[in-house]
This record gives C-alpha cells, structure tokens and sequence, in this order.
C-alpha cells in the first residue's frame, strides 16, 4: 500500500446499531415537519374563522302600567329580573320585569290581610 492509497470503505459493513439510529433520525425528522405544517395550518384555520365581534344589545323600552300619582318605593335587580315597587294612594303593587327579553313578568299587587 502507498501513502497516496486509502482503504476501500465501502466493503466493510456498518455498524450494528448505526442502521437503526439512521431511520430513527430521519422518522423524527419527518414527524417535526408534519407537526410543523399541521400547526401552521391550525394557525391560518383559525385566522380566517375568526368571528365578528358581537354588536352590543339594543336597550329596550318597557313601559310599565302605574296609575297617576303613583310613586316608587325601590327598585332591585338581580341578574336580568328586575323588581319595582308601585305605591299608589294606599295600595302597593311590585311589577317584576324581564331586562333581558323586555317584558313583564308578572304583578303582585299587595293588600292587607282582611280586605
């Protein structure tokens, strides 16, 4: 052999484990550009999904029936029901209202007992 001469590389076989680690080098590396597009894909799916903002509710008009004179005592809200007390002359009424859908609910007209 001359110094100018290098061992012919291509009849030794490979190492044992070597074939392995390739495949799984080149396994991993498809499935970090699979998972790269799919996120970008997830990333422009929800751009053009995206949903308008909600335009906020109109308010609503309730009238609520008194008879004149009449006066308000209180007035309490819990979630969207709304209750309002009427005093008119000697007779008490609460009026509960639904906010959200704008009507009344009902009328308890109070009176004392014996009456």
């Amino acid at each position: 052999m001359t110094d100018n001469q290098q061992p012919d590389m291509g009849d030794t076989p490979p190492q044992p484990g070597l074939r392995f680690l390739e495949w799984t080098v080149y396994i991993m590396g498809g499935l970090l550009v699979i998972m790269l597009v799919v996120l970008l894909g997830g990333i422009a799916w929800k751009a053009t999904r995206a949903k308008a903002p909600e335009a906020p509710p109109k308010a609503s008009l309730v009238e609520i029936g008194v008879p004149a004179g009449a006066t308000i005592g209180a007035v309490t809200l819990d979630g969207n029901t709304m209750a309002v007390q009427v005093s008119a002359g000697g007779a008490q009424e609460v009026v509960v209202v639904d906010t959200k859908k704008g009507v009344i609910v009902s009328r308890v007209r109070l009176k004392p007992e014996g009456q």
